[in-house]
């Protein structure tokens, strides 16, 4: 039984590794548009904490999901 947590926690820490991809992806590509455009700082400011708040959600959600692997 302890294999099978072992395996399943693995398995469901992978997506983890992806968002902090995207988290890289997001700003990174928000310093390049504000390098661009130094005017629509707000608006993009706006655009890159929307998408880091659904990345977090999703990171959220994994973590309750590994929470529930734990707690059977």
């Amino acid at each position: 039984m302890k294999a099978i947590k072992c395996v399943s926690f693995a398995v469901a820490l992978l997506p983890l590794g992806g968002c902090a991809i995207a988290l890289g992806m997001i700003f990174g590509s928000f310093l390049r548009a504000v390098a661009y455009a130094p005017d629509m700082e707000d608006a993009l400011f706006g655009h890159a904490m929307m998408g880091f708040a659904l990345v977090e959600t999703f990171m959220a959600v994994i973590l309750a999901i590994i929470g529930l692997i734990y707690v059977t």
